[in-house]
Formats: structure tokens, C-alpha cells, sequence
């Protein structure tokens, strides 16, 4: 999955700060993967981050708080190296959103 052209395409588009494009082409990525599994986790924590980051840039730091809880949640049984990304780097950016938000970022 992670050397598919979405895939990439989605995560190219959250590094660049498109998160809105991140969402749309990774919730299509996401539908595709097996459900319950740690790639599906880790790919719609990716799909909400991405949210929580628009949100954050919208002026939404309550959104950006509820949406960076998801995430966490998302990740709590995930470890380790996933579809390429590494779990705790994810957790990092989630929370650093999360501190943005409460520090009216």
C-alpha cells in the first residue's frame, strides 16, 4: 500500500500543508484496507490530523483539540513502523497541533 501513487499523493499533499487534498485521497486509500487492522488505524489518524491542521489553520482550536484526541486514540495500539511511517513521528505532529491549539496557534 504505502508505494501506491495515492498513497504517496496523500502524503506529499499533508507535508506540504494541502491538508484538505490529504483527506480526500487518503480516505479512498483507506477504504481499501482491511478493517480492523493497524494500517486502517494508522491511515485515518493520518486522515484526522490532517484535519486537525486545517482546522488549526481555520482559527478552530476546539476542533483542533477534538479531532487531535481522535488521533490519539487512533494510535494507542499502533507501534513501530507503519505503511512506512513511524508511529511516534505521528504522535509528535498530533501533538504538537494539540499545543498549537491551546496556544492559540
Amino acid at each position: 500500500m504505502e508505494q501506491t501513487q495515492a498513497w504517496r499523493a496523500g502524503l506529499r499533499y499533508f507535508e506540504i500543508g494541502y491538508f484538505w487534498e490529504c483527506h480526500e485521497v487518503l480516505e479512498a486509500v483507506w477504504m481499501t484496507l482491511p478493517n480492523p487492522s493497524p494500517e486502517r488505524n494508522l491511515t485515518q489518524a493520518l486522515i484526522q490530523l490532517a484535519n486537525a491542521r486545517l482546522k488549526l489553520k481555520m482559527g478552530k482550536p476546539r476542533a483542533t483539540r477534538r479531532l487531535c484526541a481522535m488521533v490519539q486514540n487512533l494510535l494507542s495500539g499502533c507501534d513501530g513502523t507503519i505503511l512506512g511511517i513511524e508511529v511516534d513521528q505521528l504522535r509528535s505532529r498530533c501533538d504538537r497541533t494539540l499545543r498549537e491549539a491551546e496556544n492559540g496557534a
